[in-house]
Protein backbone atom coordinates (compact mmCIF):
# COMPACT_ATOMS: atom_id res chain seq x y z
CA UNK A 1 0.00 0.00 0.00
CA UNK A 2 1.20 3.13 -0.66
CA UNK A 3 2.48 5.40 1.88
CA UNK A 4 2.67 2.42 4.19
CA UNK A 5 6.72 1.88 3.96
CA UNK A 6 7.30 3.60 7.13
CA UNK A 7 5.36 1.84 8.95
CA UNK A 8 5.78 -2.10 8.07
CA UNK A 9 3.51 -4.88 8.63
CA UNK A 10 4.12 -6.29 11.84
CA UNK A 11 4.67 -10.06 10.49
CA UNK A 12 6.83 -10.42 7.93
CA UNK A 13 5.69 -10.98 4.73
CA UNK A 14 8.74 -13.48 3.40
CA UNK A 15 8.30 -17.19 3.43
CA UNK A 16 5.59 -19.42 3.56
CA UNK A 17 3.87 -18.08 7.24
CA UNK A 18 3.77 -14.72 5.73
CA UNK A 19 2.37 -15.94 2.35
CA UNK A 20 -0.49 -17.71 4.54
CA UNK A 21 -0.94 -14.86 6.94
CA UNK A 22 -0.84 -12.34 4.50
CA UNK A 23 -3.19 -13.74 1.80
CA UNK A 24 -5.79 -15.48 4.22
CA UNK A 25 -6.06 -12.44 6.37
CA UNK A 26 -6.36 -10.48 3.50
CA UNK A 27 -9.79 -11.98 2.33
CA UNK A 28 -10.71 -12.13 5.64
CA UNK A 29 -10.53 -8.28 6.03
CA UNK A 30 -11.86 -7.51 2.55
CA UNK A 31 -14.92 -9.44 2.89
CA UNK A 32 -13.63 -12.64 0.20
CA UNK A 33 -14.40 -14.49 3.48
CA UNK A 34 -17.51 -13.53 5.88
CA UNK A 35 -18.06 -13.82 9.06
CA UNK A 36 -18.65 -17.33 10.30
CA UNK A 37 -17.36 -18.70 7.42
CA UNK A 38 -15.99 -21.66 7.65
CA UNK A 39 -12.44 -21.76 5.91
CA UNK A 40 -10.89 -24.69 3.90
CA UNK A 41 -9.49 -27.76 5.43
CA UNK A 42 -5.69 -28.42 6.22
CA UNK A 43 -5.40 -30.42 3.02
CA UNK A 44 -7.02 -27.58 0.52
CA UNK A 45 -5.17 -25.20 2.39
CA UNK A 46 -1.78 -27.43 2.12
CA UNK A 47 -1.85 -27.80 -1.52
CA UNK A 48 -3.10 -23.96 -1.99
CA UNK A 49 0.18 -23.08 -0.64
CA UNK A 50 2.36 -25.87 -0.90
CA UNK A 51 3.17 -25.63 2.73
CA UNK A 52 3.98 -28.27 5.42
CA UNK A 53 0.98 -29.04 7.97
CA UNK A 54 3.43 -27.39 10.55
CA UNK A 55 3.50 -23.93 8.53
CA UNK A 56 -0.22 -23.68 8.31
CA UNK A 57 -1.03 -24.49 11.45
CA UNK A 58 1.62 -21.35 12.67
CA UNK A 59 0.38 -19.29 10.62
CA UNK A 60 -3.13 -19.74 11.35
CA UNK A 61 -2.34 -19.43 14.97
CA UNK A 62 -0.74 -16.05 14.00
CA UNK A 63 -4.31 -14.91 12.48
CA UNK A 64 -6.01 -16.19 15.49
CA UNK A 65 -4.04 -14.07 17.79
CA UNK A 66 -5.30 -11.16 15.52
CA UNK A 67 -8.84 -12.34 16.54
CA UNK A 68 -9.43 -13.06 12.81
CA UNK A 69 -10.41 -16.87 12.82
CA UNK A 70 -11.33 -19.36 16.03
CA UNK A 71 -10.88 -22.82 15.98
CA UNK A 72 -13.22 -25.83 17.70
CA UNK A 73 -12.81 -29.63 17.43
CA UNK A 74 -15.37 -31.06 15.09
CA UNK A 75 -16.35 -27.31 13.89
CA UNK A 76 -13.21 -26.45 11.77
CA UNK A 77 -11.88 -22.70 11.55
CA UNK A 78 -14.37 -19.79 11.31
CA UNK A 79 -13.75 -16.29 11.03
CA UNK A 80 -14.64 -14.52 13.97
CA UNK A 81 -17.35 -11.44 14.00
CA UNK A 82 -15.22 -8.17 13.33
CA UNK A 83 -16.33 -6.79 16.67
CA UNK A 84 -13.43 -9.41 17.84
CA UNK A 85 -10.73 -8.54 15.30
CA UNK A 86 -7.57 -6.70 16.53
CA UNK A 87 -8.28 -3.03 14.93
CA UNK A 88 -5.24 -1.75 16.23
CA UNK A 89 -3.14 -4.18 15.20
CA UNK A 90 -0.67 -2.79 12.03
CA UNK A 91 -1.20 -5.64 10.09
CA UNK A 92 -5.26 -5.70 10.24
CA UNK A 93 -5.12 -2.27 9.44
CA UNK A 94 -3.09 -2.90 6.32
CA UNK A 95 -5.04 -5.70 5.00
CA UNK A 96 -8.02 -3.08 4.23
CA UNK A 97 -8.27 -2.03 0.78
CA UNK A 98 -10.44 1.32 -0.27
CA UNK A 99 -13.15 -0.70 -1.52
CA UNK A 100 -13.58 -2.50 1.29
CA UNK A 101 -13.59 0.28 4.31
CA UNK A 102 -16.76 1.49 5.20
CA UNK A 103 -17.91 5.16 5.65
CA UNK A 104 -18.15 4.26 9.67
CA UNK A 105 -14.67 3.25 9.88
CA UNK A 106 -13.42 6.30 7.72
CA UNK A 107 -15.02 8.24 10.41
CA UNK A 108 -12.94 6.11 13.17
CA UNK A 109 -9.42 6.53 11.68
CA UNK A 110 -10.32 10.72 11.30
CA UNK A 111 -11.16 10.39 14.87
CA UNK A 112 -8.40 8.29 16.13
CA UNK A 113 -6.15 10.87 14.03
CA UNK A 114 -7.43 13.63 15.93
CA UNK A 115 -7.22 12.37 19.20
CA UNK A 116 -3.34 11.35 18.37
CA UNK A 117 -1.79 13.86 16.47
CA UNK A 118 -2.76 17.37 17.37
CA UNK A 119 -1.31 16.63 21.29
CA UNK A 120 1.97 14.81 19.24
CA UNK A 121 2.06 18.39 17.30
CA UNK A 122 2.00 20.28 20.61
CA UNK A 123 4.71 18.04 22.60
CA UNK A 124 6.65 18.37 19.67
CA UNK A 125 6.92 21.78 19.89
CA UNK A 126 8.35 21.98 23.19
CA UNK A 127 10.69 18.69 22.89
CA UNK A 128 11.96 18.53 19.38
CA UNK A 129 15.52 18.47 18.60
CA UNK A 130 17.57 19.99 15.59
CA UNK A 131 17.60 16.30 14.07
CA UNK A 132 13.74 16.15 15.02
CA UNK A 133 12.88 19.13 12.47
CA UNK A 134 15.53 18.37 10.30
CA UNK A 135 13.78 15.40 9.27
CA UNK A 136 10.35 17.17 9.76
CA UNK A 137 11.81 19.66 7.00
CA UNK A 138 13.05 17.31 4.51
CA UNK A 139 9.73 15.47 4.62
CA UNK A 140 7.54 18.25 3.92
CA UNK A 141 9.97 20.12 1.28
CA UNK A 142 9.35 16.47 -0.54
CA UNK A 143 6.01 16.84 -0.31
CA UNK A 144 6.44 19.96 -1.99
CA UNK A 145 8.48 18.90 -4.88
CA UNK A 146 5.58 16.33 -5.51
CA UNK A 147 2.23 18.32 -5.69
CA UNK A 148 2.20 16.57 -9.45
CA UNK A 149 3.30 12.83 -8.43
CA UNK A 150 -0.23 11.48 -6.04
CA UNK A 151 2.39 8.51 -5.27
CA UNK A 152 5.48 10.29 -4.25
CA UNK A 153 3.57 13.20 -2.29
CA UNK A 154 1.69 10.84 0.13
CA UNK A 155 4.85 8.86 0.43
CA UNK A 156 6.39 11.89 1.88
CA UNK A 157 3.35 13.24 3.75
CA UNK A 158 3.04 9.60 5.41
CA UNK A 159 7.15 10.51 6.76
CA UNK A 160 6.08 14.07 7.58
CA UNK A 161 3.17 12.73 10.06
CA UNK A 162 5.46 10.18 11.71
CA UNK A 163 8.30 12.84 11.95
CA UNK A 164 6.16 14.77 14.27
CA UNK A 165 4.61 11.32 16.18
CA UNK A 166 8.23 10.69 17.25
CA UNK A 167 9.41 14.46 17.71
CA UNK A 168 7.16 14.14 20.65
CA UNK A 169 9.46 12.27 23.02
CA UNK A 170 6.56 11.00 24.68
CA UNK A 171 6.83 6.70 24.43
CA UNK A 172 3.65 5.85 24.11
CA UNK A 173 2.91 8.55 21.33
CA UNK A 174 6.02 6.73 19.75
CA UNK A 175 4.96 3.13 20.19
CA UNK A 176 1.40 4.51 18.05
CA UNK A 177 3.25 5.80 14.95
CA UNK A 178 3.13 1.98 13.29
CA UNK A 179 -0.47 2.63 13.85
CA UNK A 180 -1.07 5.83 12.77
CA UNK A 181 1.33 5.46 9.63
CA UNK A 182 -1.05 2.57 8.81
CA UNK A 183 -3.69 4.39 9.05
CA UNK A 184 -2.69 7.56 7.21
CA UNK A 185 -1.76 5.13 3.97
CA UNK A 186 -5.08 3.95 4.27
CA UNK A 187 -6.60 7.51 4.24
CA UNK A 188 -4.49 8.56 1.69
CA UNK A 189 -5.41 5.61 -0.36
CA UNK A 190 -9.07 6.92 -0.19
CA UNK A 191 -8.07 10.92 -0.39
CA UNK A 192 -6.39 9.51 -4.33
CA UNK A 193 -9.69 8.77 -5.62
CA UNK A 194 -10.87 12.50 -4.99
CA UNK A 195 -8.19 13.69 -7.27
CA UNK A 196 -8.01 16.92 -5.29
CA UNK A 197 -4.70 19.12 -5.85
CA UNK A 198 -2.41 18.60 -3.77
CA UNK A 199 -1.05 21.98 -2.85
CA UNK A 200 -3.96 22.67 -1.36
CA UNK A 201 -2.39 20.57 1.75
CA UNK A 202 0.97 22.32 1.90
CA UNK A 203 -0.01 25.43 3.43
CA UNK A 204 -1.61 23.28 6.94
CA UNK A 205 1.86 21.11 7.13
CA UNK A 206 3.90 23.82 6.63
CA UNK A 207 2.19 25.79 9.81
CA UNK A 208 2.96 22.64 11.56
CA UNK A 209 6.41 22.69 10.75
CA UNK A 210 6.76 26.01 11.69
CA UNK A 211 4.62 26.16 14.78
CA UNK A 212 6.78 23.37 15.77
CA UNK A 213 9.85 24.82 14.96
CA UNK A 214 8.80 28.42 16.61
CA UNK A 215 8.40 26.58 19.67
CA UNK A 216 4.46 27.57 19.80
CA UNK A 217 2.32 25.03 21.17
CA UNK A 218 -0.88 26.61 19.88
CA UNK A 219 0.10 27.35 15.98
CA UNK A 220 1.27 23.63 15.89
CA UNK A 221 -1.58 21.74 17.59
CA UNK A 222 -3.63 24.35 15.33
CA UNK A 223 -2.38 23.72 12.24
CA UNK A 224 -2.67 19.83 12.57
CA UNK A 225 -6.14 19.86 13.49
CA UNK A 226 -6.32 21.81 10.06
CA UNK A 227 -4.58 19.26 8.22
CA UNK A 228 -6.33 16.54 9.58
CA UNK A 229 -9.59 18.09 8.76
CA UNK A 230 -8.63 19.13 5.64
CA UNK A 231 -8.36 15.28 4.83
CA UNK A 232 -11.86 14.56 6.00
CA UNK A 233 -12.80 16.77 3.92
CA UNK A 234 -11.31 15.12 0.70
CA UNK A 235 -12.33 12.00 1.87
CA UNK A 236 -16.18 13.13 2.13
CA UNK A 237 -15.68 14.34 -1.38
CA UNK A 238 -14.36 10.79 -2.42
CA UNK A 239 -17.68 9.19 -1.08
CA UNK A 240 -19.64 11.68 -2.81
CA UNK A 241 -17.77 11.31 -6.18
CA UNK A 242 -18.61 6.73 -5.10
CA UNK A 243 -21.45 7.69 -4.79
CA UNK A 244 -22.07 9.20 -8.16
CA UNK A 245 -20.27 6.66 -9.86
CA UNK A 246 -22.69 3.94 -8.24
CA UNK A 247 -25.92 5.93 -8.85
Amino acid sequence: MAGTSSAPALYPRSGIHGTIVHAIGTEIVTGVMHEGERLPGDQELMARFQASRTALREALKVLSSKGLIESRQRAGTRVRPRNDWDLLDVDVLSWHTPESISESFTADLVELRELIEPVAAKLAADRATSDDLTRIEAAYLRMEKSVDDYESFYIADVDFHLAVLNASHNQLVQRLAGIIGTVLGLSFGLQKQARIPLRESLESHYGVFDGIRQRNRRAAERAMRITIRRGRDTLSQRRAIMRGQTA
